[in-house]
């Protein structure tokens, strides 16, 4: 009867022998897309190609904009597309449509030709990680927005639904090179080597966290009819940790969640007894048990521990993302179990190296233990510094300056009196400020340039610095740094609404006009400079040019009071007091209505 009802359901066809092949051909296909997006932005911005823009970064990460903000990018609806495409066939997208795959996958490949064979490591808690992940990332946005903000920030507005489908700022988003490869590497090779094949997919990826239960309702499944001989060569080509002679002995379909619809395992089969097809779903099953590598205890000490490392790893220096920081913490949490295997057991192996035989550790064992206490005392101290930041960071949120700053000081480097191996920006920046309100401004200073070393030519700490010249510098040094660094960077909209503003605080007024100028020749529809620049013509210049300006915004914003007021004062020092009278009514009226 079962027979029967299996052989009913509808079976897509076999990729036979060259399934492998084609997946990786997939695989590669993917990896060149996400090249061509990025090479096209990049002669975008050098040629002017479509204004300079691009469609906005294709990363399931990126629809965490669409919870938090309202805004519909393309990451966004490419995630939600991947979720619904799972609902029917599975968990199909991380074997043949993910970047990261491709890299654990080429990494297992190498490691096989190294003649190490990586073997899976199994936690029954640590799988529920990626799921609270997703969770934290896609679901609590909107949780907090409803139910939360109404009673600790009733001030919140809801953002309204809107669209951004491009963008000229692409690699905003996306990690420095200096942090890009330890981040893949860690998630490639070292992952995959402690962890097994998909190791960091099964403990780590927030959006395999949401598809493995959207999987369960999938129709679509590994399946079995009568010719299977349980040889376990399908369970043996498996690269997704699935025991598939197992469930499809016992349920006749493969129900693991973790099953990325790769069919290696189809291939495998000498008797060509399985095939990917439609038909019941796994709602309802019980999982098969499978050997766990740790005791129940075991489980929950370690799972803690990974937790901890994760929050410690977390923003680090402000270098570390927060799935690096899961790679990371993974990592860590191995060695860990392996260092408690070094002290309970008689005999630990890792893959064919021997740490410990017959109750003697040898010396491979030692250099592990070694290893393993320099993991550990990094993990320690990472923990530390990013909980003295945290500290630093409540201490500043109830006024508690002196505090905030002994606390900022720890998390800081150890030249400074600190406990970090390196300075982290967002620290220094605020410990800036905090220095200017304490007037300390050289030690003020000193610290913003230190964060510009480890951020590079970024905006927002340039307009600091400047701002910091202008407490302590004298009006040539101060003058000089912002027209080199404009020169280097005009497109600095920030800093040279900056300079134009102290150049009129120095009464270099006909200066100011000139910076105001070359300003707006390079942002001519940035509303700041446009508005400070008809400021200063009116005040300074010529009042004609103010009222061409000031007529323009009262054309841009009909119903904004301020703008008929700025009109209305640009026409009497024009000498045009009809044109003064009558736009001063219109402001009047509109500030009356409000």
């Amino acid at each position: 009867m079962e027979s029967s009802k299996l052989n009913a359901d509808v079976s897509l066809p076999v990729l036979r022998k060259t399934n492998y092949k084609r997946r990786w051909t997939v695989l590669w296909i993917v990896q060149l897309l996400i090249i061509a997006h990025i090479v096209i932005w990049a002669l975008s911005q050098k040629y002017g190609w479509f204004g300079g823009a691009t469609i906005t970064p294709i990363e399931p990460s990126e629809g965490m904009e669409l919870v938090k903000n309202g805004v519909v990018n393309a990451g966004a609806i490419f995630f939600l597309l991947a979720l619904l495409s799972t609902l029917v066939f599975g968990r199909w997208f991380c074997g043949w449509g993910c970047h990261v795959v491709l890299l654990q996958d080429g990494c297992y490949w190498l490691l096989r030709k190294l003649g190490i064979r990586p073997k899976p490591f199994r936690s029954r808690l640590l799988m529920w990680f990626p799921f609270a992940l997703g969770v934290y990332m896609f679901i609590w946005p909107l949780f907090y927005r409803v139910a939360v903000a109404p009673f600790t920030h009733p001030e919140l507005p809801w953002p309204e639904l809107t669209t951004h489908l491009t963008t000229t700022e692409f690699w905003n988003t996306f990690p420095p090179l200096h942090v890009a490869v330890p981040f893949l590497f860690i998630c490639g090779f070292v992952t995959v080597y402690v962890l097994g094949a998909k190791g960091f997919c099964s403990y780590g990826c927030p959006y395999g966290g949401f598809f493995k239960p959207l999987d369960k309702v999938s129709p679509m499944r590994i399946r079995v009819n009568d010719d299977c001989g349980q040889c376990g060569k399908c369970t043996a080509a498996c690269t997704s940790n699935v025991r598939v002679h197992e469930e499809v002995n016992i349920h006749k379909m493969v129900i693991d969640s973790g099953c990325m619809k790769i069919m290696d395992c189809v291939d495998a089969c000498p008797n060509e007894a399985l095939s990917v097809g439609f038909g019941s779903t796994a709602l309802g099953i019980e999982d098969t048990k499978q050997k766990q590598d740790l005791s129940t205890t075991e489980e929950v000490v370690f799972a803690a521990l990974f937790v901890i490392a994760f929050l410690g790893y977390r923003g680090i220096y402000a270098s570390t993302p927060m799935l690096m920081a899961v790679g990371m913490a993974l990592v860590t949490m191995w060695f860990f179990v392996k260092l408690w295997s070094l002290i309970k057991l008689e005999n630990v192996s890792v893959h064919k190296t021997q740490l410990k035989f017959h109750g003697t550790v040898k010396p491979a064992g030692i250099a592990f233990l070694a290893l393993s206490l320099c993991i550990t005392a990094f993990c320690v101290q990472s923990v530390a510094v990013t909980g003295f930041h945290t500290l630093g960071d409540r201490a500043l949120g109830r006024g508690e300056v002196e505090k905030a700053m002994d606390y900022y000081t720890l998390a800081g480097p150890m030249g400074d009196g600190g406990i970090g191996l390196l300075n982290n920006p967002n620290i220094d920046t605020t410990l800036a400020k905090l220095h200017q309100q304490e007037e300390n401004l050289d030690e003020a200073e000193r610290l913003l340039w230190r964060a510009a070393d480890r951020v590079g030519r970024d905006e927002r700490m340039y307009m600091l610095i400047g701002q910091t010249k202008q407490l302590t510098g004298s009006r040539i040094s101060v003058d000089s740094f912002y027209s080199d660094n404009l020169l280097q960077n005009p497109e600095w909209a920030f800093v040279w609404e900056d300079y134009v503003a102290w150049l009129k605080r120095q009464q270099l007024f006909d200066a100011s006009i000139a910076a105001s100028e070359h300003a707006i020749a390079y942002h001519p529809t940035n509303p700041r400079l446009i508005l400070q620049y008809g400021l200063l013509q009116m005040e300074f210049g010529d009042p004609t040019i103010a009222v061409t300006i000031f007529t323009q915004m009262t054309e841009a914003m009909p119903t904004d009071p301020a703008s008929w007021m700025l009109l209305s004062k640009a026409h009497t020092l024009a000498g045009n007091q009809d044109s003064a009278r009558e736009a001063f009514e219109r402001g009047s009226a509109l500030q009356t209505r409000e």
